[in-house]
């Protein structure tokens, strides 16, 4: 069942402080997944960003731009290599649009990997964001190193040691958990899936009063959390898994919650429900932009 590719783990660069320590995060991912890892500085044109017009770029000569993107990546290789010791470094400079240059990079890798969303106010109203854009649309899983404990770091990247994966029943969800338990394998994490229920309740919630599920409700989550799950916990019988069905809160804040204190949260771009599929999103956008730890999208 498993949806991991066969090739390498390409990262996003733009030598800020945030996608040095994605780099370093994806170096650390291809050495356990014994995989290269190529390093993508993808050189937005000079106004482009702001016009959304993507000029031809391979016939426009931009030398000091890609010649500076070169050096860095060149620094930034070197050190994945003392770090990651016979690990595989790769780099490509390519001037274009960075969204489509990371997304035609990730077609056969394993995993795509990238800085935290960019928050400025002319990125948020003109452009959006490229992290955001590669989540929808990237042949990849995406992973957003982001969280209070990357912010900024220039410490090598530390072992996981606690995976989430939120679980609804979909068959996005189930690939997402085929993610996590690869992970947790690989990192002798310990993983909990997450499926959250409070979102059933009803709206508005009678005034003062208290609301609780049906005791059967509950029990027929927690057999689809478990039945979700089984394939891979057959798969990966090593791996110390949790279950948790969260009644007191919806997906969004459930996960949010549990990201505090994990090393990895893992989910799906859509979940169950035809509402759900065209509003893509809500909850994978929502842990993208403010969960505490790395986050894992699967498609």
């Amino acid at each position: 069942m498993s949806t991991v590719h066969d090739d390498g783990v390409v990262v996003g660069f733009d030598a800020s402080a945030e996608s040095r320590t994605a780099v370093r995060w994806a170096a650390l991912e291809a050495t356990t997944r014994g995989r290269p890892l190529e390093v993508v500085h993808a050189i937005p044109i000079p106004l482009e960003e702001l016009t959304r017009i993507h000029l031809p770029s391979e016939t426009v000569s931009f030398e000091p731009l890609r010649s500076s993107a070169q050096r860095a990546l060149a620094d930034i290789a070197a050190e994945c290599r003392r770090e990651h010791p016979g690990l595989d470094v790769r780099t490509r400079a390519r001037m274009g649009d960075p969204a489509s240059i990371l997304r035609d990079a990730a077609a056969r890798a394993c995993v795509l990997v990238l800085g935290p969303p960019r928050t400025g106010r002319v990125h948020q109203l003109l452009l959006g964001s490229t992290a955001g854009e590669l989540v929808r649309s990237a042949p990849a899983p995406v992973v957003i190193v982001r969280g209070r404990r990357w912010s900024g770091s220039t410490e090598p990247a530390a072992g996981i040691e606690r995976v989430i994966v939120g679980v609804d029943g979909s068959a996005c969800s189930a690939r997402a958990a085929d993610f996590a338990y690869d992970v947790a394998f690989r990192h002798h994490a310990e993983l909990t899936a997450l499926l959250a229920i409070a979102e059933h309740a009803p709206d508005p919630l009678p005034p003062n009063r208290g609301w609780t599920l049906d005791s059967d409700v509950i029990d027929a989550h927690r057999r689809l959390l478990a039945e979700s799950v089984a394939g891979c916990a057959e798969q990966y019988p090593d791996v110390v898994a949790h279950h948790d069905v969260i009644t007191t809160e919806g997906p969004t804040d459930a996960l949010l919650t549990a990201a505090v204190d994990a090393d990895l949260l893992v989910v799906g771009t859509r979940g169950r429900g035809v509402i759900r599929s065209a509003l893509l999103g809500s909850v994978s956008h929502a842990v993208v932009h403010y969960a505490a730890c790395p986050v894992a999208v699967v498609r």
